[in-house]
């Protein structure tokens, strides 16, 4: 259960991603482009070991800033999100927020309490990349995560495939 929501808390992010559920699409794409992400979470509390996770869908940026994306996980099924580039939305144990950070890349953080979570996808032309990062807060030692329990607490999530492609 643990490892199954950092997953889909990465899924979300690698996307850029993380806000509240709505139906339709966004008029206008500037930016459209096919994810997926695999990972594995090792967890002490809950104890939870190699869990392996698996994420894959598509999103889109368009021209008066909103973002979509749907995502199919292992985790949580079919589900559809919508954002706002610049916007910031507090969620269960921490918030989350959408960022241009270069002329090709967007950057999706979300906040947990001992931790941030870092994605960065770039679009230049045809080509796409995504980078997940985990960063520990300055005196932390666990990495935690939301989950449906409350707070998990973990070592340093591994993710194993990030990937992307652009859409036309």
């Amino acid at each position: 259960m643990v490892k199954t929501r950092f997953v889909y808390a990465v899924a979300l992010l690698a996307v850029s991603i993380v806000m509240s559920p709505v139906s339709g699409r966004a008029a206008g794409d500037v930016i459209r482009g096919k994810f997926s992400v695999d990972g594995i979470a090792n967890c002490e509390n809950p104890p939870i070991q190699g869990f392996p996770v698996h994420a894959e869908g598509t999103a889109s940026l368009a021209t008066d800033r909103s973002a979509t994306v749907d995502m199919s996980s292992n985790v949580e099924g079919m589900v559809e999100y919508n954002g706002k580039l610049g916007g910031k939305i507090e969620l269960p144990n921490g918030s989350a927020s959408l960022h241009v950070a270069g002329r090709h890349t967007l950057r999706a953080i979300r906040e947990y309490p001992n931790n941030s979570l870092i994605v960065d996808l770039t679009i230049i032309g045809n080509s796409c990349s995504l980078k997940v990062e985990n960063r520990l807060k300055r005196g932390k030692s666990q990495y935690t995560f939301h989950t449906a329990i409350g707070l998990a607490y973990c070592s340093k999530p591994q993710v194993v495939k990030a990937e992307c492609t652009v859409i036309h």
